[in-house]
């Protein structure tokens, strides 16, 4: 089957995060009892976790929380490819597991470009749970066969693309990529136009 959508991980595939302070981590490592949720599963932003995890509000972690959605920018090669895309014809998404606070800067940084997000938070599964693709492929009305996966985790991105019936690519922009993972792999986004 032809491909008629490309659907991409955000964080490491197409945006990066200069200033990493992982709030949300900071939290739950001082978590007294468990969340009921997680916040990659259900729209909780930070405030709410830690209650959840009966944690005393911190300042610390807002402006951490701050920081981190402030330095986040796409890799230079990520607008040009998606253009590049849908002067082909292809249909844009974001498929990517993430917490509540961080889907805004993705949508300002490349919301134009991209024609759906299926987000995890949003959608209640995390990849590389298959249920997560299928609501991928309902979101852009397509079959498996018919989306390609790019994304820098293997088991997520490409390992649970791949057994959820998408075509996928693994994004090794390190280069560490085995001997079996090379034949699927690409350095940086623009080997998707290939």
């Amino acid at each position: 089957m032809a491909i008629k959508a490309v659907a991409f991980d955000a964080f490491g595939t197409l945006v990066e995060i200069g200033d990493k302070r992982r709030p949300f981590e900071a939290i739950l490592r001082l978590a007294r009892s468990a969340p009921a949720r997680s916040p990659m599963v259900g729209a909780v932003g930070l405030a709410e976790l830690a209650r959840a995890c009966d944690v005393a509000p911190d300042p610390r972690h807002a402006s951490d929380l701050a920081a981190e959605l402030a330095s986040i920018a796409p890799y230079p090669e990520a607008r040009p490819v998606l253009i590049a895309l849908r002067k082909r014809g292809l249909r844009i998404a974001v498929a990517s597991n993430l917490a509540l606070p961080y889907a805004q800067p993705l949508r300002d940084q490349l919301g134009d470009l991209v024609d759906t997000a299926c987000l995890s938070f949003e959608v209640g599964h995390v990849k590389p749970d298959p249920a997560f693709y299928r609501a991928l492929c309902r979101q852009l009305n397509l079959a498996p066969a018919e989306v390609l996966m790019v994304g820098d985790t293997w088991r997520c991105d490409y390992l649970g693309a791949s057994a959820a019936g998408l075509q996928a690519l693994h994004l090794d922009r390190r280069g560490n990529a085995t001997p079996e993972q090379a034949a699927v792999s690409i350095r940086d986004l623009t080997g998707v136009l290939g």
